[in-house]
C-alpha cells in the first residue's frame, strides 16, 4: 500500500448539538482528561465510540506494553455509540435475506460482538443495565404484517430460534393492542447504551490513554502520523481512524456509504400508576419490521424511548426546528399506543447517524500503510462494531480465528453515487416508505 502524505483537515468536526437523553440522565461524569500537551504513542485512535475503544482494549490486552492514544472529540457515551436504542443485538434478521452467505457472516459478527462487550461487562462490573431479554420484532399493519414474516423467515432460514406472538400476547406484554403481532428472539441484551460506554471508556487497560473532549484539526503524516489538536498534539507511527461518518470528512472511504439518521426520545421515569398502562411486567424492548415502524423500549428505571423516523444526514446536523418535528412524531406515536401517557414530560429528543452500504459491505482494514479505517455499518451496529474492533486489533497482532477469516471475506463496501444523486434517491425512497407503510410509526 502506499503511504498517506500531506495535512488533512475535516470539513466538519462533531460536535455535542441536541441533548442525548441516555446521557443527560446519568450521574455527571468525573472530568475529562483534556490533551494539552504534545504527546508520542505506540499508536493512535481517533475515535472513542465503540469500535475505536474495543480496538484499543482489545489491542493493550495483546501488546500489553505498547502505548496507546485513544483521542475523542466529545466525552465518552455522548456521541453515536450512545444514542442508539441499546439493543445488543445476537441474532438480527430485518427483511428478506437476499445473500445467505452474507447474512451468516453477519450474524457471526453479532455474536463475536455481543460475546466480547458481555465478557466486559461482567468483569468490570459495569453498570449499565445489561438484561438479556432478547428482542420482539413487531407490526401493526397490513404492510408491516409482510416484513414480519420476512423477519420470521429469515430466521428460520439462518436456523434461529424464535417465537411468533399473538395480539393477545403482545398486548400481555406492552399493555397495548396498537401491535398486531410480533416475532421474538432470544439473547440479545438491552442496555443504557451512555452508561455501557462511559463504563467501557472507565476501564480501558493500563497501557490506553483516553482523552475526551479533545477535537482532532488536523492529520499530518510524514515519518508517521501526527493528530494536531486545539491544546496539544499525538504523534504515532501507527493511527486507526474510527471516527464513524467523520472519517469521510477527512477524505477517507468517501462514497462508500448512505448517511441515514434515526430520532430518539427518553420520557421522564413513569410513576408506579403510569407503569400499568405499559403492560405492568417491566422492561421490553421492541424493532420494527417495517423500516417506518419505531424501536420502542421501556427501559430497566422505567422509562419509555420511542424512536422513529429515517432522514438523510450528509449534513451531519440537526437543526432546532428539525428536533422540534421529530419530538411531536414522538409525542404522538406514544399516544396512539398508550393513549394515557401521551402529554408524559420527555428528558430530551436527539439524533443519531448510521452508515448504510449498497451491498452489505465493510469499512474496515488498511486504507494506507500503518493507517487503518473502523466504520460500522448496516445493522445492529453495536456489537457489528464491536467485532470489527476486535478483530482489526487480532489481525495486526496476528492472531487468526475462524470469524476474522470470515469478516475478511466479505466484500468491501461498494461505491455509491455522491449528491445530488444520492440525496434524491434516498429522499425519495423514504417518502414512499414514510407514505405506504404510515401505519408502523
Amino acid at each position: 500500500m502506499a503511504k498517506l502524505t500531506g495535512t488533512r483537515r475535516p470539513k466538519k468536526l462533531p460536535y455535542d448539538g441536541v441533548r442525548n437523553a441516555w446521557y443527560s440522565t446519568l450521574p455527571d461524569p468525573k472530568p475529562a482528561r483534556i490533551l494539552q500537551q504534545d504527546v508520542t504513542a505506540d499508536w493512535a485512535v481517533l475515535g472513542g465510540g465503540t469500535c475505536g475503544l474495543t480496538f484499543a482494549r482489545r489491542l493493550a490486552e495483546l501488546r500489553p506494553d505498547d502505548s496507546i492514544a485513544v483521542v475523542e472529540a466529545m466525552r465518552v457515551g455522548y456521541g453515536t455509540s450512545g444514542r442508539n436504542a441499546g439493543f445488543m443485538l445476537k441474532h438480527h434478521s430485518h427483511g428478506g435475506i437476499k445473500n445467505l452467505d452474507a447474512a451468516k457472516n453477519s450474524d457471526r459478527l453479532f455474536q463475536t460482538g455481543q460475546g466480547y462487550l458481555r465478557d466486559i461487562v461482567e468483569q468490570h462490573q459495569i453498570r449499565c443495565q445489561w438484561n438479556d431479554w432478547g428482542q420482539i420484532y413487531v407490526s401493526a399493519s397490513r404492510p408491516g404484517e409482510a416484513h414480519l414474516d420476512d423477519v420470521a423467515d429469515g430466521f428460520q432460514t439462518l436456523g434461529i430460534e424464535h417465537q411468533r406472538l399473538t395480539q393477545d400476547e403482545m398486548e400481555g406484554i406492552t399493555g397495548t393492542r396498537f401491535y398486531q403481532r410480533g416475532v421474538r428472539v432470544d439473547g440479545s441484551a438491552l442496555v443504557q447504551p451512555a452508561a455501557m460506554m462511559r463504563g467501557l471508556g472507565e476501564t480501558l487497560p493500563p497501557n490506553v490513554t483516553l482523552y475526551e473532549d479533545t477535537p482532532v484539526n488536523e492529520i499530518r503524516s510524514g515519518g508517521g502520523f501526527t493528530l494536531v489538536c486545539p491544546e496539544g498534539s499525538v504523534r504515532a507511527p501507527k493511527l486507526i481512524i474510527a471516527a464513524n461518518l467523520f472519517a469521510e470528512e477527512m477524505g477517507f472511504k468517501k462514497h462508500r456509504v448512505v448517511p441515514i439518521a434515526s430520532f430518539g426520545t427518553l420520557t421522564r421515569q413513569l410513576t408506579d400508576d403510569e407503569k400499568k398502562h405499559v403492560g405492568g411486567g417491566g422492561e421490553f424492548g421492541l424493532l420494527p419490521a417495517s423500516p417506518n415502524g419505531s424501536t420502542v423500549r421501556l427501559t430497566a428505571d422505567g422509562r419509555i424511548l420511542m424512536r422513529n423516523t429515517l432522514w438523510y444526514a450528509r449534513s451531519k446536523r440537526f437543526e432546532d426546528d428539525l428536533i422540534a418535528e421529530m419530538e411531536r412524531r414522538h409525542r404522538q406515536s406514544i399516544a396512539e399506543r398508550w393513549p394515557a401517557l401521551g402529554e408524559v414530560d420527555f428528558e430530551g429528543t436527539w439524533g443519531g447517524i448510521m452508515a448504510f452500504t449498497r451491498n452489505e459491505g465493510t469499512v474496515w482494514g488498511a486504507v494506507a500503510d500503518d493507517l487503518y479505517i473502523l466504520m460500522t455499518t448496516d445493522t445492529a451496529p453495536m456489537t457489528r462494531g464491536t467485532a470489527l474492533g476486535k478483530l482489526l486489533a487480532e489481525d495486526l497482532c496476528g492472531v487468526d480465528s475462524e470469524e476474522l477469516r470470515t469478516l475478511k471475506a466479505m466484500p468491501q463496501a461498494a461505491f455509491v453515487p455522491p449528491d445530488p444523486i444520492l440525496k434524491f434517491y434516498t429522499e425519495r425512497r423514504i417518502k414512499g416508505i414514510e407514505r405506504d407503510e404510515a401505519g408502523e410509526r
